[in-house]
Order: structure tokens, then sequence, then C-alpha cells
């Protein structure tokens, strides 16, 4: 056996049916693969279940799908592979939501324009739940003045990205910053390809985006003008556009979009920089509740991910990874299940110098494998999974197989005990502990946990040797492409990603390799589609990164009056940079002295990764528990405690934050009215209290972009420590404007359950350097009937852009449940999940 990346193992064998006999070798081309897709009722179809809408598309000869985005040059036309005529229309996006040529007039690179009206916008960030399609359609729809009823989406395409850059008017930021209605952000990704930032993270996507999705829809527009007064032979200034109609002012002349879209696609703007977009208090349609273009696919099963995909002479894989991480294959004996039914070959997956690091691309590119393994071949998934666990492997765990959470914790614990460094030291905080009337001391911890998405990892690879076509709903396609080409030698010019839905992403850079042991798989037997399928407990035990545990010390001395004159935190934590000090560098709350050290131990081999909420989980968590414990050591309450600390620090921004927090009031606000939202202070039953915490996941205190999030939860506790959440309030910072507001509800609600499952039930357990909870039988989920009955959310209006709504509403979660669990108890929870603690009480 080779040690050779992707190295075939059985591809000599013959092919087997189901029943063991030899059939002929199927390997096509990519030019047979395309006529035989395009020959099915006109177009690829995907999936062995049509619906019945779709099926009575495919019995008329409609095209129930279109076919691969392919180079200009060569376009899907010359395959006999039509876009599709009504089903995104009808729908708002197709089942299959990939990018497909322009077969009617491209105004950019973001919009096209068909002669009924019907315009497309393309989406240049992946659907995970978020609302991004019909959001984003927005957004450029608003500056576009378009029918917003004849709007339908796609995704964009991460190789036209690749192979066109972004007009340079476009790269400049406008404005002044965020707290400029006409400003925007600079983007975390450094990307100048035609469709910008395409990976999801950090929130970012109307943060980062929207300027440039509302440049992409007013140059559209002012296109569209141009081209009908150069035709009428009038002023632009004379005209108005509205509803994809243009009306000449003066004579009532008017044209549509579809009618003007031809000539407006050969109509280049003289100066296109000149281009204003509307601030908040323009918009007509952001702002509005739109229903999400995606629900209707997703109620009806229509809506096609990557476990859905089907090609013609289609192989199937699946893997098995070493599963200690950073482990690798010793050894695996192909020969012991190459006769079995449908076994096609076995491809080894080692974790060597090629595949442990990938090429950069603006910024940290750093996933590559997460562990060694192996894959198997055959003609069905079932006949792949059973063959491999029936194959013996040996493995290699390193040094890491006898790693366990206990001796991870008492790791992390020592090191927070060690000299660190030393990100913030206001004040003399050894001269005010010694003091103090009172001093406070507590250890908080927080586990490892994964996403646990419910669509397990997969991807479908097409290579041949010229191109490579991978069917999957990575978070970044981007990155994608560059991997892709690496790990095959294929140019990634040639490279395409057709993004399907996903079913789950929760943190960019951590939802595993699959795409990459996808590729590589297919590599390894050129001219067949591959779809790689990992089992749950590969994706969930294996395949993934995890928020890495952490362990935080924090000590205050308290004076007479039982207000903190200074505080010290100690975090430890594998996270560097902002993750693991964001929300204590800097905390809102005034503390005269205050020292803030990062510890960093050596680093374990468990891969972490910015799941949901980053730091900002664990670290609101580790303040706002603490901050109620103060205030119980005061005999204050818990909301006129934070108050006060936070109205004692200045507004003014000072150096280093401390004593100075310039968003002072916007919090002041938010606490009161969440308090009086919940009724705070009113009397509740027996066993039920209220929590309270707020945070902004900001990454200082006068970091550039925050939004803040305050909560009160009412939970009871019965007696013998059953938790329920039964109400929760909560406050939450808007800015400016939100671009979709139904989808903000949607999204705080969904991460509500996130919290409370992170609260109540979820952590990985590392014992023998390995994953225990490797699916949902022993990774606990939360059911239906716990999620609270009633859910309050208010918006607060404030004169600056926010950072993002894709999480910022966990951090407080996890504090509110367990100060109000203390209450009723009189037990201080200081690590999560509760499943763990006894919350009984008399």
């Amino acid at each position: 056996m080779t040690e050779k990346t992707g190295e075939l193992q059985g591809h000599a064998e013959p092919n087997r049916d189901a029943e063991g006999k030899v059939e002929e070798k199927a390997t096509i081309d990519r030019r047979d693969f395309l006529s035989a897709t395009a020959a099915v009722g006109g177009a690829m179809v995907l999936g062995f279940w049509l619906p019945p809408a779709r099926a009575r598309a495919a019995g008329s000869g409609l095209p129930a799908a279109a076919g691969i985005d392919s180079p200009a040059a060569a376009g899907t036309a010359a395959a006999g592979i039509e876009a599709p005529a009504l089903e995104g229309a009808l729908r708002g996006v197709a089942a299959e939501p990939w990018y497909r040529n322009a077969k009617v007039p491209e105004i950019n690179a973001w919009i096209t324009i068909a002669p009924d009206d019907m315009v497309t916008i393309r989406i240049n960030q992946i659907e995970l739940g978020t609302g991004v399609l019909t959001c984003n359609s927005m957004i450029v729809a608003e500056e576009l003045q378009c029918d917003w009823k004849k709007v339908r989406a796609e995704y964009a395409s991460a190789n036209r990205d690749f192979k066109e850059k972004a007009p340079e008017w476009t790269l400049k930021v406008p404005g002044n910053g965020e707290e400029d209605p006409a400003g925007g952000a600079n983007s975390s990704q450094d990307a100048v390809g035609v469709y910008r930032r395409m990976v999801i993270d950090a929130s970012g996507n109307v943060r980062e985006g929207r300027y440039y999705m509302q440049q992409a829809g007013a140059e559209a527009r002012e296109r569209l003008l141009l081209a009908a007064a150069t035709e009428w032979g009038v002023p632009v200034s004379e005209l108005v556009a509205k509803d994809s109609v243009i009306t000449h002012a003066k004579t009532k002349r008017q044209t549509t979009y579809g009618a003007i879209a031809g000539k407006a696609a050969q109509t280049p703007l003289p100066d296109p920089s000149k281009i204003k977009i509307k601030t908040p208090d323009q918009y007509t349609l952001l702002g509005t509740e739109q229903k999400n273009f995606d629900v209707p696919l997703k109620v009806t099963g229509e809506a096609i991910y990557g476990i859905d995909i089907r090609l013609p002479g289609m192989l199937y894989a699946t893997v098995k990874s070493c599963p200690v991480w950073g482990g690798d294959v010793k050894s695996y004996n192909f020969e012991a299940i190459k006769d079995r039914p449908g076994v096609h070959s076995a491809v080894r997956l080692p974790l060597d110098a090629e595949t442990r690091s990938m090429m950069k691309f603006g910024g940290s590119d750093n996933v590559g494998y997460l562990n060694g393994g192996v894959a198997v071949i055959a003609d069905t998934w079932w006949h792949a999974k059973t063959a491999m666990d029936a194959m013996p492997v040996e493995w290699d765990f390193g040094e890491n197989g006898a790693v366990s959470s206990a001796s991870l914790y008492e790791a992390h614990l020592a090191q927070a005990k060690e000299p660190g460094t030393a990100i913030t030291n206001q004040g003399n905080v050894d001269t005010a502990m010694g003091q103090a009337a009172k001093v406070v001391e507590a250890t908080y911890s927080v586990p490892y946990s994964p996403r646990a998405r419910l669509e397990p990892g997969d991807a479908t690879v097409l290579v041949t040797d010229g191109r490579v076509d991978i069917w999957s709903g990575d978070q970044n396609p981007q990155r994608l492409v560059r991997r892709a080409a690496k790990l095959t030698g294929i140019a990634p010019e040639n490279v395409y990603v057709h993004s399907t839905f996903q079913g789950g992403g929760y943190g960019m850079d951590g939802n595993g390799d699959q795409a990459e042991k996808a590729v590589v798989v297919a590599n390894a037997v050129r001219g067949r589609p591959v779809k790689m399928l990992w089992t749950r407990e590969e994706d969930l035990g294996s395949g993934t990164k995890y928020r890495p545990m952490s362990v935080c010390l924090l000590k205050a001395g308290l004076d007479a009056d039982g207000w903190p004159i200074a505080m010290e935190v100690n975090h430890s934590t594998t996270w560097t940079g902002g993750q693991g000090t964001r929300g204590l560098s800097e905390p809102p709350y005034f503390m005269p002295n205050y020292r803030f050290t990062i510890h960093n131990p050596t680093r374990p081999h468990i891969p972490f990764g910015t799941r949901r909420a980053t730091g900002s989980g664990p670290n609101a968590f580790y303040l706002e528990s603490f901050i109620d414990e103060l205030a119980h050591a005061a005999g204050k309450d818990p909301y006129d405690y934070r108050r006060e600390l936070i109205a004692r620090n200045p507004r003014e921004r000072k150096p280093g934050g401390i004593a100075g927090f310039w968003r002072r009031d916007d919090w002041l606000t938010a606490l009161d009215m969440v308090a009086k939202m919940s009724g705070w202070g009113t009397p509740l039953p027996e066993g039920w209290a209220r929590g309270i915490a707020i945070d902004d996941r900001r990454t200082g205190a006068n970091a550039p972009t925050s939004v803040i999030c305050a909560q009160v939860h009412t939970v009871e506790v019965t007696k013998r420590g059953q938790v329920k959440l039964h109400r929760v309030d909560v406050v939450f910072e808007q800015g400016f404007a939100l671009m979709h507001p139904l989808a903000v509800r949607k999204q705080i609600e969904g991460q509500i359950a996130w919290g409370y499952d992170d609260t109540m039930y979820q952590a990985t357990t590392i014992r023998d350097g390995r994953a225990v909870e490797r699916n949902f039988d022993q990774f606990q989920v939360s059911r239906m009937n716990e999620y609270p009955k009633e859910v309050n959310i208010a918006f607060l209006n404030t004169k600056r852009w926010i950072s993002g709504v894709g999480e910022e509403a966990i951090p407080p979660i996890i504090p509110a449940i367990c100060n109000a669990a203390f209450k009723v108890t009189g037990k201080r929870i200081r690590s999560i999940p509760l499943k763990n603690h006894d919350l009984s009480w008399a």
C-alpha cells in the first residue's frame, strides 16, 4: 500500500453489481456526462423522488432543473442544458439554487432581467436558514426599484468570482464608518472577486456586504435609466424608475425593465463612482416583513441539499477517519472486502504535509484534514458503508490516545494559575484587593462542544482531466475552489462549485473537511462522479471542530457598600486573539482597578473553531454570572447592580477602554427596556425566578462594531431539580435599520433554542483521546415542548450600524438561565451543561 495522497486501491478490480456480477466499466467523459444529464427531461434531474409539482413539470417536458455552471466559451447551451423557466420564478428560488449562465440580458454580474421583467439576483452567501436568499435580494432590489413580486434568487458562482474581479469603484468603502447612515464596513476577508465576500462567517453578511449589494442594484438601475434615456433622447434626470417600469415624467411615456434590459446590458455608465446608495430613511422595501424564498421548498421537501444530489453513473463513498484527531491510518485490508457486493475500490486519505495545510486566501485557511482516514467506494452508499464496517483498519493514534476531559481541565486550570499575557492592567489591582472589605472568587468553565448540524458532511465531486465540479453547501466556496485546485492539480479557473442548500452550518471554519476529502476520493476515480457521505458518527465525532474548553478564574474585591474596587480575570483558553478576550478585556462595568490576563495552554489535539457565538458565548457566561455573584454578595438586586456599575462609567472614550465606555447610554436603555418588559421585580410562583444578562459581542469597550442584546429568562426549577424555561424577554439592538426584520426575529427565536441546549445538555466528553458523544442518542437536543411558551422581542433603535444578527442573541442565554436557577436553588452554577448538576432543593 502506498503513502501517496488519494492513492486508489482496488481500481483494477472489476465493478460488481448488487449480486456481485461483473459489470462493464462506467467511466464517462465530461461531454458524455453533460449530454446524459441534459437528456433527462431536457435538463439535469437530481434526486430519486419528485414532488407532485416537479413531477408534472418533468412530465410536460418543462425543465425541472438546470445544468452545470460552465465557462462562457463552452456554455451550458452547447450541452443542451437550459436555465429553469418556471420553478425559480414561481418560488423565488429554484430547488437546485446554484448559479446558471444567463440566458437573458445580464445587467451586471449580480442581476439578470428577462423580457417578462423577471429579475434574477445572484446571492453571494450560502443559505443556512438565516434568510440570506431573501435578505440579500431585498438589499439589491431596494436600489434596483424592481417589482418585488418578480424577483428570484440564485447563488453566485465562486468560479466566476475567481476569474472576474470586482469593479475598482466598488472596492472603496463609502461613508465614514458605523455611525454614518451612508457608511459601510471593511471586509474581514479582503475579497476582491466580483462577488466579494462569499464566505459565511462572523455574522458579516449585512455588515460587510450591504453597501456593495446596494451598489450592484443602483448601478443596474442607472444603466436601465441611461438606456431608456438614450433611446428616447431625453435626460436621465427626467426619468423615474419604480416597480420595473421606467416613466418619462413629462410625456408619461413608459417602458419596462424587461423591454430595455438588452440595451442596458450594453450601456455602461460613464462614471459609476458617482452613484450614491440609499440611506435608511429612504428605504421602501428594506425593513418590511417579507416571507423567505426558501421556506416553501423546505416545507415540501423539494429543496436540494448536498445529501440529495444524484448524477448519472455516480459512485458512492463513505469515510472512516482516525477517531483520535491528528492520528492516521497505519494499515487497512481491502482484500477482506473487495469481493463484497458493489464494492469498487478504497482510497487512503493520509494526514501529511499536503493535507494538513492548505493555501491561504484572505486570512487563516487552516482547516485541512483533521485526521487521516480511508474511503470505500461502491455502487451504493449502503454497500460502501457496510464494506467499510467490515474492513479491518489499524490506527496510529499518535501521542494523544490517553487524553481525557479531566486531564484537559486540569491542564487548563493549572495554566490559569501560571503567569500569562496581561491584556489589560489598569490601576493597582493588588493594592486595591488588599484594601477590600470582602473578596469574592470563582472558577468557571465550559466544555468542548460541536456544531451538531443536521446534515452530515457530504459532497459530490466529478473530476475529469481538465475540470472539477463540486456539489456542496460549503460555507466558503471561494476557498473550496482553491483547495480543490491544489488537491487535483487542475487550475482553479476550471473548478466549479455548485452551491446547494446546507443543512446546518454554525461556524465557518469548523464544518469539517468533507469537501476536501470528497475531492481526493473523486480524483482517484476520474471520469465518474462520486458522492461522499459521512455517517453521523463520523460527522459528530471525527469530522468537525469544536468550541474549545476554557477555564476562567475571577476575583473581585468589594468595598464596604458592596461595590467592586478591584477585579482580576485569568482566562485559560486555546483561543488566541479576539475570541479569548472579547467582552473580558474591557468590561462595561466600572472597575477602577482591573487586570485581565490570557493564558494559552499547550494546544490540545482537539480541533477547535468558531462555533456559533464564538468567544462571546463562554466569556459572557463568565462575566455576567460573576456580576450576579457580586450583586448577591453585596445584597443588591442584579438589575440595579448592573445598572449602577454601567452608569458609573464615563461615556467618553479613554485609552484602554477601562473607566470609559462610549456605549454606556445604549446599554442602560437596553437594560431598562428588558427589565420593564419582563416585569422585573414582580412576584412569581414558588420555584420560579428571573435571571438577567446583557452582552454585545464586542472585542473591546470601544470596538467599532457590536450589537447589544439584553435578556431576562423566567425559569422554574422543580424541587426535584427539573429546569423549565417559561418565558424569554429580549431587547435587541437594530441600529439604523434591520434589512429583513422577519428573518431577524426568526434568528433570535432560533438562537434561544441553541443557547438553551448549550445550557442544559450539550458537551463533548473526551476519553482515550476521542469524542464519546458521536450521535444524537448521546448528544441531546431539546424537544419542542421545552421551548418557552412566551418569547417577547423588542428592538432598540440606535444611531449606528450593528455588527450582525446570526449569533448575537446567544451569549446572554447561559448566564440568564443560570442566574435564575441560583435564585431558586441557592446553588451557583459555574459550569455547563446543567444536566451534570444536582439542582434539587427543599
